[in-house]
């Protein structure tokens, strides 16, 4: 009985950190948007490496390399491949968001 009790527990627990994770991704995501539109480069750098850290604890991996990528344009200074990079970090946190693709 208590190994039932745990494993219900711990389906609490890991859907009350999902939804934890999401409301983080949904600040983020916010963020992201706002230094983007002011070309804030130092503060999307900020946000891209913060989605790198949290996303590959909750495995999307995707999320993550998609976030390591950014930083590496924002560092660079890479304005022309910056605003593509942004856009497909968006769409994927939109997709965790929603938790369905979103459609282009």
């Amino acid at each position: 009985m208590n190994e039932i009790l745990d494993d219900i527990s711990d389906k609490i627990f890991l859907e009350k950190l999902k939804n934890e994770f999401k409301v983080s991704i949904e600040d983020y995501a916010v963020k992201l948007s706002v230094f983007y539109e002011k070309r804030n480069y130092a503060g999307m750098r900020k946000i891209a490496h913060d989605i790198k850290g949290i996303a590959s604890v909750f495995g999307f991996d995707r999320g993550s390399e998609l976030a390591a990528e950014l930083l590496k344009y924002t560092d660079s200074g890479d304005k022309k491949n910056i605003k593509g990079q942004y856009l497909d970090l968006l769409k994927y946190l939109n997709e965790i968001i929603l938790e369905k693709p979103v459609e282009e």
